[in-house]
């Protein structure tokens, strides 16, 4: 009885330590890679989505309005907050040198990364900051919020009027 107890015992620690060790393996295989990225060859995506050559990257931390998404400005009216966020994304990424630290890979193959400018400038932040994107979306963690309090704060982009967060959004408008 006892043998057979030690038997499984040992056989659940074994797949244990298989399973955390392949998980840890993938989280350590990105979060050491740091790679410099030439502003000039990178295209837009989306607000918080861009590609260099095939392959594509999405800042962690945030979630912008999808590309054809609209939001009300203080008047109510609709404005392209999905194309204002790109822009924003862009004059984020138009410094000739930025850096992005290898987080992760989505569900979707692209690298989830953080990215810093030559001024060493959080990308996430500063785009949260401006009101082109939320803190958050299905991240860990909320790490953007005092930026995201900040722009709602001043009215900034998103927060001048309301809008649909991004998640939602998606939920109710499927790509076809």
């Amino acid at each position: 009885m006892a043998r057979s107890f030690f038997r499984k015992a040992k056989l659940f620690l074994i797949i244990f330590l298989v399973i955390a060790g392949s998980w840890g393996i993938q989280r350590w295989a990105y979060s050491s890679d740091v790679i410099q990225i030439d502003g000039k060859k990178v295209s837009m995506i989306d607000g918080d989505s861009f590609k260099v050559g095939e392959a594509e990257y999405r800042i962690y931390g945030i979630d912008a309005p999808e590309y054809f998404q609209n939001c009300k400005d203080e008047n109510g009216a609709d404005w392209p907050c999905g194309k204002m966020a790109r822009t924003g994304l862009k004059s984020a990424l138009a410094d000739d040198q930025f850096s992005c630290e290898v987080r992760a890979k989505d569900q979707f193959g692209r690298f989830i990364v953080t990215c810093y400018n030559d001024r060493e400038l959080d990308l996430g932040s500063l785009l949260v900051e401006q009101g082109y994107a939320v803190s958050g979306h299905s991240f860990d963690e909320k790490i953007y919020a005092v930026d995201e309090i900040a722009a709602k704060k001043a009215k900034r982009g998103i927060w001048r009027g309301s809008f649909v967060r991004p998640d939602i959004w998606r939920n109710e408008n499927p790509r076809k």
